[in-house]
């Protein structure tokens, strides 16, 4: 990071610097997707620049990813879904190679490929944008109890520590 734009420890006092993950993280696909469909209708030499493009885009969409399920999930259930979504994330080494082929073989250049590959990232972009949420365990803090709900350090006034749910 440049130093000049990275806040000095214990100064920053107002709100993030940086945007939400989810929107982040729909911009980072979207930049990958004009990559992809951007090398379909240049020159090669441009068509390399775009591919550099869309390398960004999907690369970083991947890291700011897995950083989602955290805010949103109950620590409970976020190891299994986590490990839910790697799994079905597994197949991502299998389904898109074919697709590209079948595509590749149907239109007789990887144009139609590349095509397919800018489609599923808008679609990613899509569904990552429409989830409603905003990261339920981030905003926890700022949140009152309710009876019966008591988190570290808010256990009830009188009767003992808080029940574990």
């Amino acid at each position: 990071m440049t130093p000049g734009l990275a806040p000095a420890p214990g100064r920053h006092r107002g709100p993030p610097l940086l945007p939400s993950r989810p929107g982040f993280l729909v911009g980072a696909l979207l930049a990958g997707s004009a990559g992809t469909a951007l090398a379909t209708l240049v020159s090669p030499w441009l068509g390399l620049a775009a591919l550099r493009l869309a390398a960004m885009g999907f690369k970083t969409s991947s890291t700011v990813f897995w950083t989602i399920p955290q805010s949103y999930l109950d620590a409970r259930i976020a190891a299994p879904a986590i490990a839910l979504v790697n799994s079905l994330g597994n197949l991502g080494g299998f389904v898109p190679p074919t697709a590209f082929g079948i595509l590749q073989d149907a239109t007789g250049s990887p144009r139609g490929g590349l095509i397919g590959l800018s489609v599923v990232g808008v679609l990613a972009a899509a569904g990552v944008a429409l989830v409603r949420g905003g990261g339920q365990h981030e905003r926890a803090r700022g949140r009152r109890s309710r009876d019966g709900d008591h988190g570290p350090g808010r256990g009830p006034v009188r009767g003992g520590p808080a029940r574990v749910r």
